[in-house]
């Protein structure tokens, strides 16, 4: 009779009785996006909008992309009455079950380097890409310099 032995070495042992632990989804919504006109000569413009995530997992918003320009996530803040913005290099997180809103004086798309000019009326497209959720395109409106609540947005 043949006895067959099986050796199974420590780092096999171990992938075998591991399993990855099980991530639920993030479920992500956007929505209400927006950014004023710009004036003939200016070259840049913010974006605001809501990220929801409706699922059980987090997410985080990585990098922002668009033919009018570079596109980057920026935080403002303000200490004695000075404003200053710096780059989210790390993206914005968007927890389970939580609303992220991007918003004038707050997190923000910072778009700069544009060469024509964006009219009210008009609309511009991005690319939002996501940890988890990957690319989505948007498309948001652009409103008159004067507004300043977010009036919607078409995914």
């Amino acid at each position: 009779m043949i006895r067959r032995t099986c050796i199974v070495g420590p780092m096999a042992l171990a992938l075998l009785s591991c399993s990855a632990p099980h991530q639920r989804p993030a479920d992500i919504i956007v929505s209400n996006g927006w950014t004023r006109e710009i004036a003939p000569g200016q070259s840049a413009a913010a974006v605001y909008l809501t990220i929801a995530n409706k699922g059980e997992g987090s997410d985080r918003l990585l990098n922002v992309e668009s033919a009018l320009g570079e596109a980057s996530l920026h935080s403002t803040s303000s200490a004695e009455g000075v404003a200053r913005m710096r780059p989210l290099k790390d993206g914005v997180e968007i927890a389970p079950g939580s609303i992220v809103e991007l918003r004038p004086g707050g997190t923000h798309i910072m778009l700069t380097g544009i060469q024509r000019r964006i009219a009210a009326g008009q609309s511009i497209e991005l690319t939002l890409s996501f940890e988890r959720s990957g690319k989505r395109p948007i498309t948001v409106p652009v409103v008159s310099a004067g507004a300043d609540a977010h009036s919607g947005m078409s995914m």
